[in-house]
């Protein structure tokens, strides 16, 4: 981990990568902070991380990968650490497109 940009964007050996399936509020909304301290201390900076990219949305979105985050060897993804802990909803403008769209932590919270 080389970066935490918010709750939902961090960058992995400084690539941009934005979150799968989950959207955290943005700076200003409530709960950003929130959000972004879990993202930071579910993966600090210097942890090592693995990133699965969205094979559904390897467009990417402004030049970034998407994926699912695994942090320090965390069987859990940071992506359903957020929404488990309802700090983020799921990004239900991709349930029809992202691999990840019927993994059960994504169908608990939306899709």
């Amino acid at each position: 981990m080389t970066e935490i940009v918010d709750g939902d964007t961090l960058d992995v050996n400084n690539v941009r990568v934005r979150l799968a399936m989950v959207n955290t509020p943005e700076v200003g909304e409530s709960g950003y902070d929130t959000a972004t301290d879990t993202t930071e201390s579910e993966c600090p900076v210097g942890s090592e991380s693995l990133v699965d990219e969205d094979d559904g949305q390897k467009g990417g979105s402004f030049g970034r990968l998407i994926g699912v985050v695994h942090c320090n060897g965390n069987s859990i993804s940071l992506n359903q650490v957020l929404l488990e802990a309802n700090m983020a909803v799921v990004y239900e403008d991709f349930c029809e497109v992202s691999e990840f769209a019927s993994d059960s932590w994504v169908t608990r919270h939306g899709c």
